[in-house]
This record gives C-alpha cells, sequence and structure tokens, in this order.
C-alpha cells in the first residue's frame, strides 16, 4: 500500500513546489483535504484522516478525537514553530512523530511584528480609511525613535524583531524565563526581569510559547503595571492575550494602540476586539510570507522522508525524547 500524506496547510492547498517534489520522489501519495484552502475544523479532519501515515500540518486540532482515527497516522509535520493545537500526550501515546520547522520563518514573523508596530504607531489604517472616505484630517503619530520597546521572549523571532528596532533608534528590553544571560547577537538588548518590563517598555512585543504558563499572561493585572499609553503587538499566540481587558484598556487609552495577528479564537467572530478602537488586525499570517512558507513545506516534508527512511532528526521532534527507540514507522 502507497503511504500517503495529507496536506493540511491551507496555504499548500493543491499548489506546486519542491515539498511534493520531496514527497513523491520518496515513493508518498500526496492528498489534498476537500475543504481545502481554510483551517480544517476537528470534525473535518476526523473524516479527512483516513488512513494518512503523516499530514503536513497548519494549526488545525490533534484531539484525542482525531488521533484515535487515524489508525495509519506516524507523523503530524508541523510547518511552524506552535504545536499547541496538538495534544502531544495522546499522540506520543500512539507513537505518533510530532515535529516543527525550527529556524525557519522567523524573518518573516519579525517583519510583520514590526509592521504592525509601525502601523499602529503611524496610524497608517486609520490614514487610509480617512482619506479614501474624502477626509483629509491629520493627527500626529506616535514616535518609535528613541522609545523602548519590551520583548517578551527572546528567542530567534524576539531577536529578530530586536534587530530591527536597533535600526529604529529604538532601546530594547526583554524577558525570558529559559535564559541566563544575553544571546551573543543581541548585546544591545537588555535581559530584566518581567515587572521591569511591564514598568520600562513605551511597546511590548510577544514571543512566548502558548503554555499554560503564558495563558493571558497579558490580562487586567499586568496591563495595569504597564505604562500608560502603551501599545501591544501580538504575533505570538492568542492564548497569551485576554481580550476582554485589553478591550477595556483600548477603550480607557491605557492601552494606546494595538497590532494582533493571532486570537484566542480564530477566526476572532464575536470577539469584543473587533469593536475596539485604536487597533490593527491581520488573519494569523506573520510567519507565512512566500519565502517562509516555501521553507517549511519544504521541511516539514523533509522531515517526514527522513522518519520513513530511517534517519531521526531529532532537532525537528517535538516528542522526540518521548517515543521509543527504534521507531517504528508502520
Amino acid at each position: 500500500m502507497t503511504p500517503t500524506v495529507l496536506v493540511c496547510q491551507p496555504i499548500l492547498f493543491q499548489q506546486p513546489g519542491a515539498y511534493l517534489e520531496i514527497l513523491e520522489a520518496a515513493g508518498f501519495a500526496v492528498r489534498f483535504p476537500a475543504a481545502g484552502g481554510r483551517v480544517l475544523t476537528e470534525s473535518e479532519l476526523a473524516a479527512e484522516i483516513g488512513d494518512s501515515y503523516a499530514t503536513i500540518a497548519s494549526t488545525e486540532p490533534y484531539t484525542e478525537n482525531v488521533l484515535k482515527r487515524a489508525l495509519r497516522l506516524r507523523v503530524i509535520s508541523r510547518t511552524g514553530v506552535g504545536y499547541d493545537s496538538i495534544d502531544i500526550a495522546a499522540a506520543t501515546t500512539r507513537g505518533i512523530a510530532i515535529a516543527c520547522t525550527p529556524g525557519v520563518n522567523h524573518e518573516a514573523v519579525a517583519e510583520h511584528a514590526f509592521a504592525l508596530l509601525l502601523a499602529v504607531a503611524k496610524r497608517i489604517v486609520l490614514g487610509h480609511a480617512t482619506v479614501a472616505a474624502g477626509g483629509f484630517g491629520r493627527q500626529p503619530s506616535y514616535a518609535l525613535r528613541g522609545k523602548t520597546l519590551g520583548l517578551i521572549g527572546l528567542g530567534r523571532t524576539g531577536r529578530a524583531v530586536a534587530r530591527r528596532a536597533a535600526a529604529f533608534d529604538m532601546r530594547c528590553l526583554a524577558y525570558d524565563p529559559f535564559l541566563n544571560s544575553t544571546p551573543n547577537d543581541s548585546r544591545e538588548v537588555a535581559l530584566v526581569e518581567f515587572e521591569k518590563l511591564l514598568a520600562g517598555s513605551d511597546a511590548i512585543s510577544l514571543h512566548a510559547a502558548a503554555t499554560d504558563r503564558t495563558a493571558r499572561l497579558i490580562c487586567r493585572e499586568t496591563i495595569a503595571r504597564m505604562k500608560p499609553g502603551v501599545v501591544l503587538i501580538n504575533t505570538a499566540r492568542g492564548s497569551l492575550v485576554d481580550e476582554a481587558a485589553l478591550c477595556e484598556a483600548l477603550q480607557a487609552g491605557k492601552v494606546a494602540a494595538a497590532g494582533l495577528d493571532v486570537f484566542e479564537r480564530e477566526p476572532p467572530l464575536g470577539s469584543p476586539l473587533l469593536s475596539a478602537p485604536n487597533l490593527v488586525l491581520s488573519p494569523h499570517v506573520a510567519g507565512i510570507d512566500e519565502q517562509a512558507i516555501e521553507d517549511m513545506a519544504q521541511m516539514a516534508a523533509q522531515t517526514i522522508v527522513d522518519l520513513y527512511q530511517r534517519r531521526w532528526p531529532a532537532e525537528r521532534l517535538v516528542n522526540a525524547a518521548q517515543l521509543p527507540r527504534p521507531w517504528n514507522w508502520s
């Protein structure tokens, strides 16, 4: 039986590319879901996964209910570095390898984070709407030069944002509980405690993973400890922000503006943020510019092939330490 890979990443829906060549050259059949072009729901994924041996995954939910129907599934190869939509324990129990694509899309996310910062600081969206409607009201924008940018998370993406901030003459503070010292490529960044970052930042950009510890990290209590008129940018995960609290802070002016690419629920139908002022939104696209999606797709496909051909790409496997060795593909 020819092993099948289900390509769930919507951006790749029925798209040619090197990732297809990698899979097909290794003997895989490639299939796209019927409801392609968007992120699959739990019920859609459960219905589609069938006898697939591997998936190239987006943020569709790999729940216990989905996994118990995936009798042949051996690999979930995620395009990106987040994997909070996957039940790690349930997958690992079934011997399913979970992979991601580290070091591929952080520059794309950094560009998008800074684009959101510039958009809200310079009132780009509001200015466009005003002129397009026949008006010409002129309001001063928010200066970035000389201001302090707080980075929550100083991994690859946080460091890439710091490099861009330096070009705008911004000072950078960073909080990262996993670091004891500033990395060599970020000597200009001051590593500080969380409270000092909140109190000392004119703008804050989130680059932390979604965990129990970071859930609703930005909430009424932490917003209260920020500078009045702070700007908030989130290109990490929606679960980091209490949307109701942020909406209140935007309406009160405590948070001057925000740029969000991610949400507690996606799409954010019914979110109080949709009626909040001084907000620029994008549909979880920070990490998928054309170069990044090509690179991620190729890496995700190569990981599947590596595992199929008995190579062990441990640096790309989320649950490598929990899987038995030798790992069984069949």
